[in-house]
């Protein structure tokens, strides 16, 4: 029970906020609906201008007075609340034929005389006008104008007088002529609905007025009375302080009056002093503007004072609020330019930085290059070494091996000899010591031994060498040796031995054969140049 009370609760509140958003946004398309009509005014106008030029051009084609005297009274109407001047010269026009008409038709000039002057806020004039009518002298269809005219100008000389007994005075006089209305209008009638809102909007009941006037059914609000309905809403909201209301029904009534080219009005004008209030100065200045140019037009003086009044006042703000947005440009327009410097010494700064970061990255990539080569020609030469070391350890056992060996042989061969001098062997003594088959034999020994070592090291090396040569020039091993002469030197330097003296000193050959077989073989490569530097670089 306690959930769903919440949540009614909570769609209340949801209902109550979508209301009053609803409300706002009503206002303001209101609002911007009436910019629209006063940006496109003129088409109005000229609609206005048009239907006046038609009535015009049908006075001469009048076939009598009383056709002429319709047709004044049509361009008067039409002119009364676009052109004072205008209106007032049909009305002259109209008096002018009064003499020769079958029927009085005085008691409608003068009529029409005190609305202009009402219009024009000469109201003693129109006071006078109304006092030379005996009211008698009416037929049942003017009672009602008649009434109103006093009503409409006792009630606004209330509202303009200068002392409180003036405006008491007045105000009575509007009240009486207001009850007399309100007996004489059907009481289902839009008019008899308006006046009594008016009366309860003057007693302070505006919730009442409200109700009133929203009752009068939609079929009835056309023409100028729908403005008429909506300014008198707009009054009693501006009672109740609720100022979106006013400010829509405000609106609403200017748009009447604009649609309808109604130049003396008085929705426009206090729209824009309650938009001042609120803050909206632009429009505002924008509406006041209008208000006194079809002020000014209409030649309606009384309203044209009344919007001097406070022209001022909104002027000043508006060129206030105009000279701080400039104001404001100028300090944006400033910090723009200062942010944009400082946004360019920026980027430049950006710019030489990378500059600087790319000539660095291009550099340390060419010292990682640099630094990879040698970390492989470090490791090549680690592999070298590691070689040359395992060659050396090799060859270190095996040549201690080798040199126990012959000492043992020599030592056999020692003992040999000694024998032979023992016996005095002198003849076999010296065939001994002759004899070369012993140191030959020795040497064959020495050199198969040599290769077999160093092919157990590098077991590839014929392929790998031959792989340096012309396919045609490949050396071949004969039958029964492991390396042939030329094969052998280049062991020897592929073991580090490079030096061609040592060479021919190991192999037991002259210098000038050794340096034949090095030269030889050069010429066979597929590189010359780098020959003997690839034979050093054969791994196994």
């Amino acid at each position: 029970m306690k959930n769903r009370y919440l949540l009614y609760l909570l769609l209340f509140f949801l209902s109550s906020v979508h209301a009053f958003a609803a409300t706002y946004e009503t206002a303001e398309s209101m609002l911007k609906q009436l910019d629209a009509i006063i940006n496109n005014r003129k088409e109005y106008d000229a609609q206005k201008e048009k239907k006046l030029d038609k009535l015009k051009e049908s006075i001469p084609l009048a076939g009598s007075d009383s056709v002429r005297y319709l047709i004044y009274d049509s361009l008067f109407k039409e002119y009364f609340n676009y052109q004072t001047d205008s209106a007032m010269n049909y009305v002259n026009r109209k008096r002018e034929l009064a003499g020769r008409l079958t029927w009085n038709c005085m008691n409608d000039i003068r009529m029409d005389q005190a609305q202009l002057f009402s219009t024009m806020g000469m109201y003693k004039e129109s006071i006078e006008a109304l006092e030379s009518i005996e009211r008698h002298t009416l037929a049942s269809n003017q009672v009602e104008r008649y009434l109103q005219l006093y009503y409409s100008i006792y009630y606004l000389v209330a509202g303009y007088s200068l002392t409180a007994e003036e405006q008491n005075k007045y105000s009575k006089a509007a009240a009486a002529y207001s009850d007399t209305l309100l007996a004489i209008y059907p009481k289902d009638s839009p008019v008899y609905m308006k006046a009594l809102a008016g009366r309860l909007t003057s007693q302070r009941k505006y919730h009442e007025a409200i109700e009133v006037l929203k009752s009068i059914p939609a079929n009835y609000l056309t023409g100028h009375l729908k403005g008429l309905i909506a300014f008198d809403l707009a009054s009693a909201y501006e009672g109740l302080g609720n100022h979106e209301q006013e400010v829509l029904y405000l609106a609403k009534s200017a748009i009447v009056d604009l649609e309808l080219s109604i130049k003396e009005y008085i929705a426009l004008h206090k729209l824009a002093f309650l938009l001042y209030n609120l803050g909206d100065i632009e429009r505002a200045y924008k509406y006041l503007n209008c208000s006194m140019n079809d002020a000014v037009f209409c030649n309606a003086r009384f309203r044209t004072i009344s919007i001097t009044q406070t022209y001022p006042i909104i002027d000043k703000a508006y060129r206030l609020k105009a000279q701080n947005e400039e104001t404001l440009r100028q300090v944006l327009f400033f910090s723009i330019t200062i942010l944009l410097f400082f946004l360019l010494a920026a980027m430049v700064y950006v710019y030489r930085q990378m500059q600087k970061l790319r000539t660095a990255r291009h550099e340390l990539g060419r010292i990682n290059a640099r630094l990879q080569d040698l970390n492989q020609q470090l490791s090549r030469v680690n592999q070298e070494l590691s070689i040359a070391n395992s060659i050396k350890q090799e060859y270190i056992v095996h040549y201690l091996d080798q040199c126990t060996m012959y000492l043992d042989k020599m030592e056999n061969y020692r003992r040999s000899l000694e024998n032979l001098a023992i016996t005095s062997n002198i003849k076999g003594l010296f065939k001994a010591i002759k004899s070369e088959a012993f140191i030959g034999e020795e040497r064959e020994k020495f050199y198969k031994s040599f290769d077999k070592t160093f092919l157990s090291m590098f077991p590839h090396f014929v392929e790998s060498f031959n792989a340096l040569l012309r396919p045609e020039e490949r050396l071949v091993p004969k039958q029964g040796e492991l390396l042939s002469t030329e094969l052998r030197i280049f062991a020897l330097i592929r073991l580090g031995i490079t030096d061609s003296n040592k060479i021919a000193r190991f192999l037991r050959y002259s210098l000038t054969t050794i340096y034949n077989y090095r030269s030889k073989v050069r010429n066979r490569a597929i590189d010359k140049n780098r020959f003997e530097e690839n034979v050093m670089q054969i791994i196994n």
